[in-house]
């Protein structure tokens, strides 16, 4: 990448980034394929000489390798979509993944594939080497390394993803989160992990699913249909029944809200624009709604829609919406 773009990625790195910068990123970031994969090598880069490095020594090593990295001839890698408006989503680079982490440190490391959720209109798709087929959501990190498919097929998540389980019966799949391990044979599911929300979601469609949380000592199974919903500051569970297709619509670019409070509209809202609501009314947050969003709707939009429902004012100021009652 252009060194215009080296505080700007750093920036993000060190939680820096807010209002427009934090705009900018996202941008660009999600422009390209290419500039999903270099956002990566940097960040690998940068995780893996941090412990031991200040940062203008982690700047100048990771320029000096993309300096190096525009001397080679640039490899083409796929596009895994499914449907036309996805956006592309690249594969980290095995043999740049070698590099970065043989500049940290002289052993041999596991090599990493991570991916980036980007923004668009329909979820990035990821094809994994058994057949495995993952719709990532906005703002999400998915990720698995070189031992994937040995003697089971482990996966890491933060923030959503709609899983297509291909069947092996003797190597298990396992979605991990901070909070939970989610294992499955052959199924087709929904996860919902950002690592700040106090709430983590397991919706099943098909087959069957163990889960598996730390801070729990018994395991859950559930049956298509199912929500388990696993609060994180409480340390408890939910179960509900639910039209689990309703919850996988966001792959396509749509979100159902059957009968649902404000409190949690806002909250899945909240991941798809990347804004933080404060409403200041108790009894609004337990007021219920039902609609359906499409995502190339602008926040305003939104926020009109749930306006002719539900008496309120609301104002946007850059990423933060405040609502009271009208």
């Amino acid at each position: 990448m252009e060194n215009e773009h080296s505080e700007l990625i750093i920036g993000y790195l060190q939680g820096r980034l807010q209002g427009r910068s934090l705009d900018d990123f996202y941008a660009w970031v999600n422009e390209s394929a290419e500039n999903k994969k270099l956002f990566f090598e940097t960040k690998a880069l940068y995780e893996a000489c941090a412990p031991s490095r200040d940062a203008s020594e982690i700047q100048d090593s990771w320029l000096r390798l993309l300096d190096k990295r525009k001397s080679r001839q640039r490899k083409r890698f796929p596009l895994l979509t499914r449907i036309s408006t996805y956006a592309a989503v690249a594969m980290f680079a095995a043999a740049v993944t070698s590099t970065v982490f043989l500049i940290a440190r002289p052993e041999r490391e596991t090599k990493v594939t991570r991916y980036f959720g980007g923004d668009g209109l329909g979820a990035d798709v990821v094809e994994l080497p058994d057949g495995t087929h993952v719709s990532l959501g906005s703002r999400t990190t998915f990720s698995y390394d070189d031992r994937y498919g040995e003697s089971d097929r482990i996966v890491y998540l933060e923030g959503e993803a709609y899983f297509e389980v291909a069947k092996q019966q003797n190597k298990p799949f396992i979605v991990k989160t901070k909070e939970q391990d989610i294992e499955a044979l052959g199924t087709k599911f929904n996860v919902m992990s950002y690592p700040t929300d106090s709430l983590l979601t397991t919706t099943l469609l098909d087959g069957s699913v163990l889960l598996t949380t730390k801070a729990l000592s018994h395991q859950i199974v559930l049956k298509p249909d199912e929500q388990l919903i696993y609060n994180k500051n409480t340390r408890s569970t939910s179960l509900h029944h639910v039209d689990a297709s309703q919850f996988v619509a966001w792959t396509t670019g749509y979100y159902y809200f059957p009968e649902q409070s404000l409190e949690a509209i806002l909250y899945r809202l909240s991941h798809v624009y990347g804004v933080t609501f404060t409403v200041r009314s108790d009894a609004l947050n337990h007021r219920y709604f039902s609609g359906t969003f499409y995502r190339g709707q602008s926040l305003k939009d939104i926020m009109e829609i749930i306006h002719l429902s539900i008496p309120i004012r609301y104002k946007i100021d850059d990423h933060h919406v405040t609502i009271d009652e009208a």
